[in-house]
This record gives structure tokens, C-alpha cells and sequence, in this order.
């Protein structure tokens, strides 16, 4: 017999504009929420369905404003956040830079990065993907906070989150689970039109450059070391072009970090390797066992003792945004 899929449902039409509102808020902390409109004239309509590796939402709402505030960013959500507007326009600013996102478009957002916007009563479809598993498909993440993607493969994203809002209340686990795993591919596919879009731009030194970064990091990953400063002095390259060829990154600082929570992540999989987490700081240079517990929760939504006990990182980040959700509206019910 087919499961059905794990779902939840917020209506202002059911609970009551003020207490919907209410549930909303409580059940994204990590936001700021505010309405464009009177509370009278507010309404709102949202499904979420868990997709094992994915949440997905498909929402209709009044004019409202979202802001990811600066000081919760060490809140522990890292996942990246797809939204498409089937209906509506939202504008804000994202690291304080504009953005624009017109009907039929998507953007693609950082959680673990600042941003606001407000947007026009609207209908969108929003797809919360945890960062490991979208590293995993695509591991040459270039900066893609707010990113509207505008390409061939952006078109067809939007197209196909539309149809999945649609079809997914008639689907059942295993299908929507299938369905899952292909609009990740093709999510992939539109994270790799961006990374080639960015190495184009760079022209044939940078590229080169960030070669022999990424393999003196690799080799040099457990040194303590391992600084901007001291690549630049290895490997003979001025500052300005080391920064220029990691600014898709975020950095070579986060790249470096980047690389040390994945090789840390690994360890913990690792069936015969038993060393604490402690152990796994000190190894792979972090300053102490709490920064890098808590660098590890914002990279992979869950604790790094978490990741040992379930073998997973993607796993546990859904099933907790998803599970707070419930938690939330059962105590709101």
C-alpha cells in the first residue's frame, strides 16, 4: 500500500486571520514577518509537504514582508530557499543588494545570509533544500544569494515547480519522492549554468589560480595554518587575485571552512573512525569544539553528534524544519 505524503496545512479561512498569522511567525523564527496590509485584510493559504530530502511549499498570502535579520543568522537554518512566483512580485535586497522577482520567475536564496523583501498578494511555490544536499549535486557552489534565474534552465525550473504544486496532493510517497530527486536534478542543472556563467566571466587566469588553491587547501586542510595570508605567500599570488578567485565562494576563508566541515562530516560517516568531536576540531584546525559545532549546524542543519548518530546530515535538516512546523501548528490547532 502507498504512504500518503507527510503534510501540513495553514488556512487563515479555518483558524482566523490573527491566530494563522500567529502559528506563521511562530513557525519560522528565523524570520521577521510583518504584514503589508491591515491585519483585516490579511489572509493565507499554505501546504508543506515533506520530501525526505527536501520541504516543499505551495502558498497563497496578502501583501507581506519577509526579513532575514543579521542577528539570527547563528540560528542553525543554513538551507538554501528556491522560490518561485506563480502570481505576484516580490522586491528586496539581498546582502544589500537589490532584487526584483517578477511573476513566473525564480530566485534562489541563502539562508544562512541576510536579506528582505516585500512582496505583492501573491502565489508561489518554495522548496527548502538543505546545503549538503545541493553541495552534493553541485559541488562548485558559486555565490547564489539572490540570484533570479534568468536562463533557459530557470524557465523550466519555474515550469516544473508550478506542476509540482499542482500534482503533488494527488501523489503518494514514492512518487513524490521520485519527483523530489529530479527537481533537485534540475536545480542542479541550474546552480551549474550559474557556476559556468561565473568561471566565463573570470576569463583563463582565474580559473588557473583557484586550481592551485583548491589542491594546496586539500593537501593543507588539518594545518591550522591554512590562512589567506599564508596562501598568499606559498603560492606567490597577490591578495586581490586570491580574493577575486574565491568571491564566487563567498571567500577563501569560507571556502576553507567549506572544505574543513565537509572533511569533518566525513569522519563522522566513517565507520571505524571513533574520534570525539573534539578531536575532529583540534584535527582540522577549528579554534575550539563549539565554533566548530557550531559552523557544522549552520553548514548542515543538525550537530555534528547528530550527524554521527544518524548517519545523515540532509535527513535530520528536513525532518526537523518539518517537524518544528507540526510542532508548532499542533500547539496552535
Amino acid at each position: 500500500m502507498n504512504k500518503p505524503i507527510s503534510r501540513l496545512d495553514l488556512q487563515s479561512s479555518k483558524l482566523g486571520r490573527q491566530a494563522a498569522l500567529a502559528t506563521w511567525k511562530a513557525a519560522l523564527p528565523q524570520y521577521e514577518i510583518s504584514l503589508g496590509t491591515d491585519l483585516d485584510d490579511f489572509w493565507m493559504d499554505l501546504s508543506a509537504w515533506l520530501l525526505r530530502k527536501v520541504v516543499f511549499t505551495h502558498g497563497q498570502t496578502s501583501p507581506t514582508r519577509l526579513e532575514r535579520h543579521a542577528d539570527r543568522l547563528s540560528d542553525g537554518y543554513d538551507n538554501f530557499i528556491f522560490v518561485h512566483f506563480m502570481k505576484g512580485r516580490w522586491q528586496g535586497e539581498a546582502d544589500g543588494k537589490p532584487f526584483t522577482l517578477n511573476e513566473g520567475e525564480v530566485i534562489l536564496l541563502d539562508g544562512s545570509r541576510p536579506f528582505h523583501g516585500l512582496a505583492t498578494a501573491s502565489s508561489y511555490a518554495m522548496v527548502n533544500v538543505p546545503r549538503a544536499v545541493l553541495i552534493e549535486l553541485a559541488p562548485s557552489l558559486p555565490l547564489l544569494h539572490g540570484r533570479v534565474l534568468h536562463s533557459a534552465s530557470g524557465w523550466l525550473l519555474a515550469d516544473h515547480l508550478a506542476a509540482l504544486s499542482r500534482a503533488l496532493p494527488l501523489m503518494h510517497q514514492g512518487e513524490a519522492e521520485r519527483m523530489a530527486n529530479a527537481t533537485l536534478t534540475l536545480m542542479a542543472a541550474c546552480v551549474g549554468n550559474l557556476t559556468d556563467r561565473a568561471q566565463g566571466d573570470m576569463g583563463s587566469l582565474i580559473p588557473a589560480v583557484r586550481l592551485r588553491v583548491e589542491r594546496h587547501v586539500e593537501r593543507n586542510l588539518t594545518s591550522p595554518d591554512l590562512t589567506p595570508q599564508t596562501l598568499c605567500r606559498d603560492l606567490q599570488i597577490p591578495r586581490s587575485t586570491l580574493y577575486r578567485a574565491f568571491s564566487a565562494f563567498g571567500g577563501i576563508s569560507a571556502y576553507i571552512q567549506s572544505r574543513r566541515l565537509d572533511a569533518a562530516r566525513a569522519i563522522l560517516f566513517h565507520p571505524e573512525d571513533r574520534r570525539s568531536v573534539e578531536e575532529i576540531s583540534r584535527h582540522l584546525g577549528f579554534g575550539n569544539a563549539t565554533s566548530f559545532a557550531r559552523s557544522f549546524q549552520r553548514r548542515f542543519g543538525c550537530t555534528p553528534r547528530e550527524a554521527r548518530r544518524n548517519g545523515s546530515t540532509f535527513v535530520a535538516s528536513s525532518q526537523v524544519l518539518f517537524e518544528r512546523w507540526q510542532s508548532v501548528l499542533r500547539a496552535n490547532a
